[in-house]
């Protein structure tokens, strides 16, 4: 997925929010982020969308132009960022003789959210355990690294990136209508813990029907 970043200033936003906006007009199977920074008023926004949907008027920075032109037509463009996010699933195999691939080089990226610093900390940090390991042993051979493929797969991390990916897939295929109807039906929901699944499985408690339409993956929700 195309990003882009900008870091704005002199924009009247609330500093203790974060916010979110999705749908067909503003970034088509991606989403302007709004994220605080600082306590000068500044926000920075990020845009996303999928190289599918790119070519001239439909680029990331396309859409971020038109959001921001829209929600804070005075604020002041200080930084621009742009890059790539993975949403994709994992490559299929992350480590050969005497190499393993951590973070977005293995395509531990969230799939739903396109967040991956934690990912790649964790990632990271097993990759090191177990290159310590080998190396101890004089073994650095793709047999002996896979322990690592094999540890971050069987993590909650990596068993939560096969999840958000199915969760990803079904709702960019969602219209704006059905995606707002979701998204009232929990729009007083005051979660004590909130986190990804915590958020999805109260989605499905609301909507009975995305147990049907979500089918085996809703199963391993519960």
């Amino acid at each position: 997925m195309s990003s882009v970043q900008y870091v704005m200033a002199d924009i009247d936003i609330n500093p203790h929010a974060t916010i979110f906006y999705i749908g067909n007009e503003v970034a088509p199977e991606g989403y302007p982020l709004g994220l605080p920074q600082g306590q000068t008023g500044g926000k920075r926004w990020v845009s996303g969308s999928p190289a599918k949907k790119s070519g001239k008027g439909h680029r990331a920075k396309d859409y971020l132009d038109k959001f921001v032109k829209q929600k804070f037509p005075h604020g002041k463009t200080i930084e621009c960022i742009v890059g790539g996010v993975s949403v994709c699933r994992p490559l299929d195999c992350t480590v050969a003789d005497g190499l393993m691939l951590a973070g977005d080089a293995a395509r531990v990226v969230d799939p739903l959210t396109g967040g991956g610093i934690y990912n790649a900390m964790f990632t990271g940090k097993l990759a090191a355990e177990t290159a310590a390991a080998c190396i101890a042993k004089g073994d650095t051979s793709k047999k002996a690294l896979m322990a690592y493929d094999k540890a971050w797969r069987a993590s909650p991390m990596g068993k939560t990136i096969e999840r958000n990916y199915h969760i990803k897939e079904y709702m960019i295929k969602q219209s704006d209508e059905k995606m707002n109807a979701i998204i009232h039906s929990v729009s007083k929901l005051d979660l004590k813990e909130f986190s990804t699944l915590s958020l999805v499985k109260e989605l499905l408690k609301a909507n009975p029907k995305l147990l049907v339409e979500l089918g085996t993956l809703a199963a391993s929700l519960r």
